[in-house]
């Protein structure tokens, strides 16, 4: 029969392994990065999201006011592009982003972590106004289609369409949009919402075609670096009394075009809920992922 110290052992042994394993850098949260005042990185040429560096206006600059505001913290904006979204946060440059930031799993992969989602956007193209070819899956063969470097819009790739050459690459949606307007490129292809801004700055001179045929929806998240999980769950309790109290308001305001083409079946209460708004389903399937 074995001793009574031979019982023992392997349970005590196991029991100081699950206490070692427990202060690994695996289950180690950082010092939470939500103290002082917040940097957040955002677009300062986006009209509807982020407008004008100096006072700036829109709908992320309103979440991150909301933010801020549920906090307790003032929010410094800081403009940045498309492209340093995620370099932003891993250098420290900014705390959050909040730049119609598309949660993705590659994003996630990368050390990204998102609280939200507060939008809903699908993909469309902007084209001129005056161009009238222009308006069908056939009318977009060997046109040449502008992308936005490290967007999500830049991986879609629409048959029989010119994209991806060196002609068709931007790093700002701004550029593409200049791109159109002046006949380089016929078409802009990114986020539907975004677009709309573009087509209230510039009355009669831009339109949306084609809104959900490719690409698929993108989800706007407030990025912050991975393993700062307690934040998150701050920030997304920020963003659902948000989304329950001044969402609608917000997007009114800032996207009026948006709203007035997804008014639904009742002219009074609008359908653009139910296309832009994210339920809390989209947030308990998207958001806090990186635990770890």
């Amino acid at each position: 029969m074995p001793g009574k110290n031979s019982i023992l052992r392997p349970v005590a042994l196991a029991v100081l392994l699950t206490i070692a394993g427990c202060g690994g850098p695996s289950t180690t949260q950082e010092p939470s990065i939500l103290v002082g005042t917040i940097s957040v990185g955002m677009a300062d040429d986006a009209p509807g999201f982020a407008l004008n560096a100096i006072r700036p206006t829109g709908m992320d600059v309103n979440v991150a006011t909301a933010i801020g505001r549920e906090l307790g913290l003032p929010i410094a904006p800081r403009p940045i592009t498309s492209a340093d979204r995620e370099p932003a946060l891993k250098r420290k440059t900014a705390t959050l982003v909040i730049h119609t930031y598309s949660i993705t799993a590659d994003r996630n992969k990368n050390g990204i972590d998102f609280a939200g989602p507060y939008m809903v956007s699908t993909q469309a193209l902007l084209v001129r106004d005056d161009n009238k070819k222009l308006g069908t899956v056939a009318s977009l063969k060997d046109q040449t289609i502008c992308t936005v470097q490290t967007t999500t819009g830049g991986e879609v790739v629409i048959p029989g369409a010119i994209m991806g050459k060196s002609a068709t690459i931007q790093p700002t949606t701004r550029q593409c949009v200049e791109a159109v307007r002046g006949g380089d490129n016929a078409a802009l292809f990114t986020d539907t919402l975004l677009l709309y801004g573009y087509v209230q700055a510039n009355p009669g001179v831009f339109r949306i075609i084609l809104p959900g045929v490719f690409g698929q929806k993108q989800y706007y998240g407030v990025g912050l670096l991975g393993n700062h999980h307690a934040d998150c769950v701050r920030l997304n309790q920020a963003i659902t009394k948000y989304l329950s109290t001044q969402w609608r308001t917000d997007l009114l305001s800032t996207l009026p075009e948006a709203a007035k083409d997804f008014p639904g079946g009742d002219q009074s209460a609008g359908d653009f809920e139910s296309t832009f708004k994210p339920t809390s389903e989209d947030m308990e399937r998207l958001s806090c992922q990186l635990r770890t």
